[in-house]
């Protein structure tokens, strides 16, 4: 078996990988033990713990499996700049969440024209694995022009490997 939280090589892993990251926020967020998310999830929980299980943890021997309230795992995302989508790996749970709230607020901005969300990013940036640090894009008419155009897609966050 192939270290745990790799990257993946094929689609096929990516795909699995992916299900995995899901299943682990879906058990952070409702609360969820391991089968039912993965169930959830249409995944196996070997699968989970093959892709996702430093960020799990063990009631006791043969007992539950629980999510920890951040984990290291990397994960390849999109973030946004004045050139459209950039995808960037980040190297926590944490950046990822920063991320996903980013993206909400634009998309918030851009169905409703509320501005206050995205100006909470204002003078903040991403640091990918390399410690590059990437600044979000909070520029309204920036943001107006790239929406305009069509180059957003809010149906994942998650840059296909």
């Amino acid at each position: 078996m192939r270290h745990r939280n790799a990257i993946p090589r094929r689609q096929r892993e990516a795909e699995a990988r992916e299900r995995a990251l899901a299943t682990l926020a879906l058990m952070r967020h409702k609360g969820l033990a391991l089968a039912m998310a993965a169930k959830a999830e249409q995944t196996s929980p070997r699968t989970v713990k093959r892709y996702v299980g430093s960020a799990l943890r063990q009631e006791g021997p043969g007992g539950r499996y629980w999510p920890t309230a951040s984990d290291r795992i990397r994960r390849t995302l999109h973030v946004l700049t004045s050139k459209g989508t950039q995808p960037v790996t980040v190297r926590s749970s944490r950046q990822a969440s920063q991320v996903g709230a980013y993206w909400a607020a634009v998309q918030k901005y851009l169905e409703t024209g509320d501005a206050s969300g995205v100006r909470q990013f204002e003078s903040k940036y991403i640091t990918d694995i390399s410690g590059e640090r990437i600044p979000l894009l909070t520029d309204l008419q920036e943001l107006d022009r790239l929406g305009n155009a069509g180059n957003l897609s809010f149906e994942t966050i998650y840059a296909k490997m």
